[in-house]
């Protein structure tokens, strides 16, 4: 029987997800499910909502919720990392701040000055978990999908927990639910390879029947923008950069410094500041009341599979079923042009024997150019975190493609002093 974890439990609608992904598995159906959450009430609503799925489906599952991170630890074979320190006051923070001075973020979650201060506040967190799992569970392989996925999945490796690996959608999400509608062609015809960095990876290749799918997609630029304006930026990527992006056109305009200039430039890429929190807000509100609609029998839980790596991914390392998906790691020589310390997304084997990263070799230069920065920053925060250095933090603002395109060093300095301030809570202890 399967002992599965979820720190950040108390997200229910992701633990819906996942549970029903779990119970598609009959190798699984026996799972013991703990959930850890630091809200007793949220992560007992997502243990009724277990049950309630245990009872609708008559498994023979177990599920129990705890705010106590070593017991659910203790003994765990996997364990699913799903939080977000600090929550949405500050992601709105995140965003909001930098927009003072000019830099417009619209999710912030990954890299630039929003993604810093969550590793600031996230990476404590990591640590704690890293360092329970030496003591409770050192086998346990660590699933992480929460952001920023680069510094989280640095900072567990950093802390020693070699079983760890991060996912994300967007290489698969982008072909079922944009490319693959857009161009009529179905997921399971694509042959495709990327490789990069998280949300910062481009297809190397995508072919239909042996033919390059770029072509006939730059041939529907015109019509897709008209329809979707906020895929111009990802349009002038392919263009300018010969391959496409396959995370969301929301992160796309903050990653780089050609798009969010300013206000004109924000209207012309349609794609405004706070969107991203703005949306992920009112659908956490939203989902909750939903999920205690289906926790009542008011509303159907639908039961289909997910296109999430997650559950495969253990279900892989349980029983022994070959899969490829795209993981976090650390990159070594798997992308010869990017750093060695580097967190790289490529594509991965995994079996009962373990997950083992595929070499991608060299990335396109252009690409690699456009990656190294992010990179910077993201060794510059994870070593400000464990140093507990304010000046680091600064220099890793500093060094983001899009906030240095825009700032001078003292306005970088101040804006990085009023988020600092504003997450004085969780650098209390950090000199100066």
């Amino acid at each position: 029987m399967p002992t599965v974890t979820i720190i950040g439990g108390g997200s229910a609608k992701f633990v819906r997800e996942l549970v029903v992904d779990f119970f598609s598995f009959d190798e699984l159906a026996n799972l013991e499910l703990r959930l850890m959450d630091v809200s007793a009430e949220r992560v007992d609503r997502s243990k009724r909502l277990v049950q309630k799925i245990i009872a609708d489906r008559k498994l023979s599952a177990r599920v129990w919720a705890t705010t106590d991170q070593r017991r659910a630890l203790d003994g765990a074979d996997y364990v699913i990392i799903t939080i977000m320190v600090g929550g949405y006051e500050h992601y709105r923070t995140d965003v909001a701040i930098p927009a003072e001075y000019g830099v417009y973020q619209a999710i912030s979650d990954t890299t630039g000055p929003g993604a810093v201060m969550r590793i600031i506040r996230t990476a404590p967190v990591l640590r704690k978990i890293a360092a329970d799992l030496a003591e409770l569970a050192p086998q346990a392989w660590i699933l992480n999908y929460a952001n920023p996925m680069s510094m989280n999945v640095w900072t567990l490796l950093d802390a020693g927990h070699a079983r760890t690996v991060g996912l994300c959608h967007s290489i698969q999400g982008c072909l079922i639910h944009q490319i693959g509608p857009w161009l009529g062609i179905p997921y399971e015809q694509f042959e495709y390879a990327a490789g990069g960095i998280n949300h910062i990876n481009f297809y190397l290749k995508l072919r239909h029947k042996g033919q390059d799918v770029y072509p006939r997609l730059l041939a529907e630029r015109d019509r897709l923008v008209k329809a979707m304006p906020m895929e111009r930026a990802r349009f002038e990527l392919l263009e300018h950069l010969g391959h496409f992006p396959a995370e969301g056109p929301w992160h796309q305009v903050e990653y780089y410094p050609w798009f969010h200039k300013n206000q004109k430039a924000v209207d012309h890429y349609a794609v405004g500041a706070f969107k991203g929190y703005e949306v992920d807000f009112e659908n956490f509100k939203a989902r909750s009341a939903e999920i205690d609609a289906q926790i009542a029998g008011k509303t159907p839980i639908d039961y289909h599979r997910s296109t999430e790596y997650g559950v495969p991914i253990i279900h892989s390392l349980h029983t022994g079923q070959t899969r490829t998906f795209y993981g976090n790691v650390r990159n070594g020589d798997l992308i010869n042009n990017l750093p060695a310390s580097a967190i790289a997304e490529v594509p991965c084997l995994v079996d009962r024997n373990g997950i083992f990263p595929c070499r991608v070799g060299a990335i396109p230069p252009q690409l690699a150019a456009v990656m190294r920065p992010h990179v910077a920053v993201q060794q510059l925060a994870v070593a400000a975190v464990q140093r507990k250095d304010r000046r680091l933090v600064e220099r890793a603002i500093a060094a983001d493609p899009l906030a240095g395109s825009i700032l001078t060093l003292p306005q970088i300095r101040d804006m990085t002093a009023q988020l600092l301030a504003e997450n004085a809570d969780y650098v209390a202890d950090w000199p100066g």
